[in-house]
């Protein structure tokens, strides 16, 4: 939570400095906005690519393989970089740095608002007041406290809202692949994709735009602080301590630019400033406030009794979880790990107790026997981290299901009694606590397909229970179809509904 205060206030320092840069560039040297945006975008990308390349350039294929996050970065990257600059700097050039900025923090009660209905909740009071100071302090830097002074353009105002918007976009489309793959991923790729949308449509090459030395340094400064480091910085403010928290220190960017044209510029500086300021540090020290945590929360509690080597509890600065697991690779289990994979299947029958599964809870499934004879056969397997930590299981069999034979209610998409066998089953599907929803189940599901598709199979399908909700929403978003019904019969001769699901690759 400091580390997300901390980056998120410093984010909001560079974007002030962007702005105060960017206003010298469009009104001392004649440079288009939509063109400083296009180009400081791809200058970007070129920059936090190289770095992820040199640092990890494993981590690239793996973003690769996650074609999910990939889309949500390219919507990020257009309707939150993209929209987000060419407003930014649209809007500073029909009014002014000071004036552009206040308009834009708009966009925190938009984030509010949606943060609130999304988790169905009112607004707690130090996010109600913090807001409220923000906004006060945001309304006397822009008015200079006569409200009649805020008289903008047509031009001016649509631009403002619209970059309002863009902010609370820009702050709340990321959150899911920020914590998964990191600020510095996330920002790369954004920024890549957003630059190559918009050359074809600005054609840089083609502006009028003197490159005098003067010129390249204020540009060099605008990618360098008021893109690398205020995007990157914001981003991972947002991962750690949240969209609300976040957006609302971004109010502190008017201040920032305000000081810096008063130091750099040397402008003036009015009571009003001042009172406003005021108000913004009040908001700061209202929504900083760390809260106590509670007993039986957070990572400690998380990890507590389970049988695996210590993880590290925060990603590292600038990265997402899939980080702190590494990559992830699974193969065939031995009797070596028979142990451990008796761990796992036990938390997973806790699992199955949460949800609410008699079966779970009350039946140990499969046995020991069973699941030995299923190691011995190669087909059980496990999947381990980076560091070579045993973190999930599954089993694929290419045997006919007895309980596939008895009929479905419903269809299936492949034939059941097809010549040879054209499915397999992927079953016994356990990830450790600690290291659910960081992308290890949708890693079984490939591996499974993978597994099918090279024993001659055209199709996966699994069983599951009605009530387990989690599989179900892995199966779906996997691509499986939902195929019906089934009763599925134990030794004892008991008969429990499972519903079905099949993914066909072929």
């Amino acid at each position: 939570m400091i580390r997300g205060i901390v980056c998120a206030l410093a984010g909001s320092v560079c974007w002030g400095f962007s702005g105060t840069c960017a206003q010298l560039l469009m009104g001392d040297y004649g440079a288009p906005a939509y063109w400083i945006t296009c180009v400081r975008m791809l200058i970007s990308a070129v920059f936090f690519l190289g770095v992820v390349f040199v640092k990890d350039w494993r981590s690239v294929g793996a973003l690769f393989r996650d074609w999910r996050s990939m889309i949500s970065i390219a919507a990020f990257s257009i309707f939150g970089i993209a929209l987000c600059q060419v407003s930014y700097f649209s809007v500073i050039h029909h009014t002014s740095a000071g004036v552009g900025t206040t308009i834009e923090q708009l966009g925190l009660v938009l984030i509010m608002l949606w943060t609130c209905l999304r988790k169905r909740r009112l607004p707690n009071p130090r996010e109600v007041l913090g807001l409220v100071f923000a906004m006060a302090g945001l309304v006397l830097i822009a008015t200079q406290g006569d409200l009649s002074r805020l008289a903008l353009s047509q031009q001016g105002c649509f631009w403002g809202m619209v970059s309002a918007v863009a902010l609370a976009l820009y702050t709340l489309m990321p959150v899911k692949v920020l914590a998964k793959w990191g600020s510095m991923m996330v920002t790369g790729f954004a920024m890549l994709f957003g630059g190559a949308v918009l050359t074809p449509v600005v054609q840089p090459w083609a502006v009028p735009v003197e490159l005098t030395p003067g010129f390249l340094l204020i540009l060099a400064a605008v990618i360098a602080v008021g893109t690398c480091a205020a995007y990157m910085l914001y981003l991972q403010g947002i991962n750690d301590c949240g969209p609300v928290k976040a957006g609302l220190l971004c109010a502190a960017e008017p201040v920032s630019a305000m000081v810096l044209s008063v130091l750099w510029l040397h402008s003036s500086v009015s009571t009003w400033d001042v009172a406003g300021c005021a108000c913004i540090l009040v908001m700061i020290v209202m929504v900083t406030e760390l809260e106590p945590k509670r007993e039986g929360e957070g990572p400690d509690a998380e990890l507590a009794g389970v049988e695996t080597a210590p993880l590290p509890q925060d990603p590292p600065v600038f990265a997402g979880r899939a980080s702190v697991l590494g990559y992830y690779n699974s193969r065939p289990a031995t009797m070596a790990d028979v142990e451990r994979v008796k761990a796992l299947l036990d938390e997973g029958h806790r699992a199955f107790a949460e949800l609410g599964i008699d079966e779970g809870r009350y039946k140990k499934y499969p046995s020991s026997r069973r699941l030995t004879r299923s190691v011995k056969d190669g087909s059980t397997y496990v999947v381990e981290n980076a560091q070579g930590q045993m973190i999930a299981m599954f089993a694929v069999s290419f045997a006919a299901d007895k309980n596939y034979e008895r009929g479905i209610k419903g269809e299936w998409v492949t034939n059941t009694g097809a010549s040879p066998q054209q499915y397999a089953e992927l079953h016994w599907v356990v990830v450790d606590k600690p290291v659910r929803r960081r992308g290890v189940g949708s890693f079984i599901v490939d591996s499974a397909c993978r597994i099918a598709r090279e024993g001659g199979r055209v199709s996966v399908r699994a069983d599951i229970y009605p009530e387990n909700e989690p599989m179900r929403w892995l199966l779906e978003t996997r691509g499986f179809t939902f195929c019906g019904t089934i009763q599925v019969r134990d030794t004892f001769g008991r008969e429990k509904p499972r519903s079905a699901y099949e993914l066909r690759f072929r």
